[in-house]
């Protein structure tokens, strides 16, 4: 009778898909708090493109004029002509952007992205892995009740 080899299989089966889950529970568990930071980082990036772009529509308004924020004034020049043309208009529209963002990092959003890919592919991988496990887990569990009811003899 094969119950016994059928049973062993079935049993190492579950502790893979026990450990699995653990698995599958801790890049889970990982991948939500990277998208929340994810999710912080890419909104503090949209603040920062808007204030960037802030300097761009002054610069090229005809009248150009000062931006202030806090104690900081920064200057545009009409069209990029006037009493401040020797200003770097990036220059100028990054240290705005940069004062009125402090807390954007373009370096953390892209490792904060990198990271959740990575976490969310280790999920997909684990929940890929438990589909498989539990398929096949529920076709040895149907074998082995075949088995242990099976006398194996002649009528």
């Amino acid at each position: 009778m094969a119950v016994a080899g059928l049973l062993a299989q079935y049993l190492a089966i579950k502790a893979q898909i026990s450990e699995y889950e653990v698995q599958n529970t801790r890049w889970n568990d990982l991948a939500t708090a990277m998208a929340k930071k994810l999710s912080g980082q890419e909104n503090l990036q949209t603040k920062w493109d808007s204030a960037s772009g802030t300097i761009d529509e002054k610069w090229h308004a005809e009248s150009g004029g000062d931006l202030s924020y806090g104690e900081d004034t920064f200057m545009i020049g009409g069209s990029g002509y006037g009493k401040y043309s020797r200003c770097d208009k990036e220059e100028i529209a990054r240290s705005y952007a940069n004062r009125k963002v402090p807390n954007y990092d373009p370096d953390k959003l892209e490792e904060y992205t990198a990271l959740d890919i990575e976490y969310s592919t280790m999920t997909s991988m684990y929940e890929t892995l438990l589909d498989e496990l539990n398929a096949e887990a529920d076709g040895l569990k149907e074998k082995l009740g075949t088995e242990a009811q099976d006398t194996h003899q002649l009528s």
